[in-house]
């Protein structure tokens, strides 16, 4: 089998890719070849830029693949050009979508593939949609071999998940220091986090599989968890006690609309997702990495990197900056 990843070296796609090759998957990526340490040995690069279709087709020469997994898709104009590129150049059309536009608020805390997906709180998770939609409707009318797979919170070996960003040594480097680190909410809404390797087994099950086209996925893991739990396993790997505070998701939203936006529609509300599709047309998907061995192996990815276990100063920043706003809200209150 052959298939193409559009990107390749990212969190998600490069689990995706180690899978592949593992399976004897012939694995081909596309990208503008910025991150060569990231390529992996028996992988190919074809070199372009994604938003440039002559240069893509150009990259492409004839060749054909089994699958096209599209990792860089975030507006529907990119997925309109994808049908242009890769008509008659795949037999499967894989786009990766996000858990984040089933609708929010939620009626109903179990999620399955046939939840509506409405988000009116964030753009990112509209245009999502958007992108399923060119699919569903211009895709189908072409007879255009597409499916869908929808990723919740993945992180890969060297990301700490967090409510305000994953691929930075932050919220790490503030524990141990002592200092204090924001949770939405009262804490207790549950949260899904998916390592990257297991997602991989997932979708890359789904490649040249007849049965998954016209179908859509998400694949997470199966472990629920807290925010409170989430920053407790953290703080428990780094050997010291979290110092948490709570702040309404409205309320940082008012502060930051950019953070609320991804809050409001997406990390402030409780989710159980079925996974019970995904394991249909992939038996062999059974989650077993946990939060508690996953956050391990990204500590231990970053003992060796010294210069990485920085916090993000824009970021620590901010949350010191929505701290100040909420203990001079808290300040007026009777004692």
């Amino acid at each position: 089998m052959r298939t193409l990843f559009i990107g390749g070296t990212g969190n998600i796609s490069g689990a995706c890719t180690r899978r592949a090759l593992s399976k004897g998957i012939e694995v081909f990526h596309l990208n503008r070849g910025n991150r060569p340490e990231k390529t992996l040995p028996g992988v190919v690069t074809l070199t372009a830029d994604a938003r440039d279709p002559d240069s893509v087709r150009a990259a492409l020469a004839g060749l054909r693949f089994d699958s096209v997994v599209q990792f860089l898709a975030f507006r529907p104009e990119h997925v309109r050009a994808d049908l242009d590129l890769f008509e008659g150049v795949t037999g499967q059309y894989v786009l990766i979508s996000t858990c984040s536009a089933y609708r929010k608020p939620s009626f109903h805390p179990v999620i399955t593939e046939a939840t509506p997906l409405e988000n009116p709180f964030w753009e990112y998770s509209r245009l999502k949609i958007a992108c399923e939609g060119v699919l569903r409707e211009e895709g189908t009318a072409r007879g255009f071999p597409f499916t869908i797979v929808r990723p919740s919170h993945t992180y890969d070996d060297g990301w700490i998940p967090g409510v305000f960003g994953s691929s930075d040594f932050t919220i790490p480097w503030r524990m141990l220091r002592g200092k204090e680190v924001v949770v939405p909410g009262d804490g207790q809404s549950l949260w899904t986090l998916t390592h990257a390797s297991d997602f991989a087994v997932g979708l890359v099950g789904l490649l040249g599989n007849p049965a998954a086209l016209g179908e859509a996925f998400h694949i997470t893991s199966d472990e629920r968890l807290t925010w409170d739990a989430i920053h407790g396993i953290l703080a428990a790997a780094l050997g010291v006690r979290a110092k948490v505070a709570h702040i309404p998701s409205d309320y940082i939203a008012r502060i930051r609309p950019e953070r609320g936006a991804g809050l409001l529609g997406d990390k402030a509300v409780s989710v159980i997702f079925d996974n019970s599709k995904i394991r249909r047309f992939v038996p062999e998907f059974r989650p077993s990495v946990t939060f508690a061995e996953g956050i391990r192996r990204s500590l231990a990815w970053y003992e060796g990197r010294p210069d990485l276990r920085v916090p993000n100063e824009a970021t620590d920043a901010e949350i010191d900056e929505i701290l100040g706003y909420w203990r001079k809200a808290l300040a007026v209150l009777p004692a």
